[in-house]
């Protein structure tokens, strides 16, 4: 992920040398106009340089060199950080041509510089747009649009989650998402935005927006484990927490590592998300009475959740509740129950005294040392 990150800013940040080079100024030079652009054009002082710029673009906003002056100009204020005049010039420059993507560039730097979250969520939405339509013609500046395109669609998406509203926020990654729902930014979106409306306890939007979006996208694991971890814990809807968690790991087993995740942080979601899966299928599962089931994604579960004293705990209860009544027909499988509880007897938790009682009675009921 950070590998990424660095390289789409390098991409985001790095002008084309040549961008002052690419428009020639028009101009008589026996008129004011024409001396002024001479002095800029053989000026050795940066800082004079600056001032003949700043002077024509007061004296001569209309003159058909203004594009020339503004394509000099903004690099000029990015390099002396004058943030708030670098963002004011790229804006009349893309006013004057809609595909400046140097100029997009530029000023997004200069917002990202100066650190203002609204600047930064403006011009991530212009230099989004500014690239889109650059992309969308083709040619030799189409590869570098679309990686300026994902540039300004990860700034967009960072900026709203650092938005403290939580209706800004929604609306942002709303907004992100309808731009371009295929966007390896927009994937997490409607399990980020899930997860919002339940910290607001807005929950008929929350199902309202997992059954959308899981109607659209039946493998969204995302969401399949946001719906899970709400009624997972209330006892409800038991049903839908074991089909989702199968529908995780079936989904997971040949999902590819999304765009914008590392290696290391994909693998570190999968087994995360496998653990969980595993884990609250197979509690659910032992729950609903469905004890064979549970055994199985329980065992796979207690690979993956170990080191948590409170998951192992649950586990292990569960997996004994399970095996004991699997022993009805294998009587063999009371052992195995015997061994879980007597692990789960062994972690302080809330399992742990009955589980003390029941480690006792099944050794007395089937003659167990």
């Amino acid at each position: 992920m950070k590998k990424l990150l660095m390289l789409l800013f390098s991409i985001a940040v790095v002008v084309n040398p040549m961008v002052a080079q690419r428009r020639k100024p028009v101009y008589d030079p026996e008129t004011k106009e024409g001396l002024l652009i001479q002095h800029i054009q053989q000026e050795p002082d940066p800082a004079e340089k600056l001032h003949y710029m700043e002077q024509f673009i007061v004296q001569y906003p209309a003159n058909p060199s203004i594009g020339w002056v503004y394509d000099q100009i903004l690099p000029a204020y990015v390099k002396e950080q004058a943030w708030d005049q670098a963002m004011r010039i790229g804006d009349k420059r893309i006013a004057l041509d809609p595909e400046d993507l140097d100029a997009a560039k530029l000023s997004l730097k200069a917002a990202e510089s100066q650190g203002n979250r609204e600047d930064i969520a403006t011009w991530a939405d212009r230099s989004w747009q500014v690239a889109s339509r650059v992309a969308a013609k083709g040619g030799r500046n189409a590869a570098d649009a679309q990686q300026m395109q994902l540039y300004a669609e990860y700034t967009f998406f960072s900026i709203a989650q650092q938005t403290p509203d939580p209706a800004t926020r929604i609306g942002m990654l709303k907004s992100l998402q309808e731009r371009n729902p295929k966007s390896p930014y927009a994937e997490n979106i409607p399990a980020e935005c899930f997860a919002i409306y339940k910290k607001l306890n807005q929950m008929d939007k929350a199902l309202a927006l997992a059954d959308r979006t899981l109607a659209e996208d039946p493998d969204n694991v995302d969401m399949l484990m946001a719906v899970s971890e709400f009624y997972f814990p209330t006892g409800d809807g038991r049903e839908r927490v074991i089909a989702n968690s199968v529908r995780v790991i079936d989904a997971l087993a040949k999902k590819l590592r999304p765009a914008s995740l590392g290696e290391e942080d994909w693998a570190k979601k999968k087994a995360h998300m496998l653990a969980s899966a595993y884990y609250m299928g197979g509690v659910a599962n032992s729950l609903t009475a469905q004890y064979g089931r549970a055994d199985q994604m329980l065992r796979e579960a207690l690979p993956l959740i170990a080191g948590d004293g409170t998951q192992e705990a649950t586990a292990f209860y569960q997996l004994g509740i399970a095996n004991y009544h699997l022993a009805d027909k294998d009587p063999s499988r009371a052992k195995e129950a015997l061994a879980y509880w007597r692990r789960c007897a062994s972690i302080k938790s809330n399992f742990q005294a009955q589980a003390v009682k029941n480690v006792q009675a099944v050794r007395v009921e089937f003659n167990l040392p």
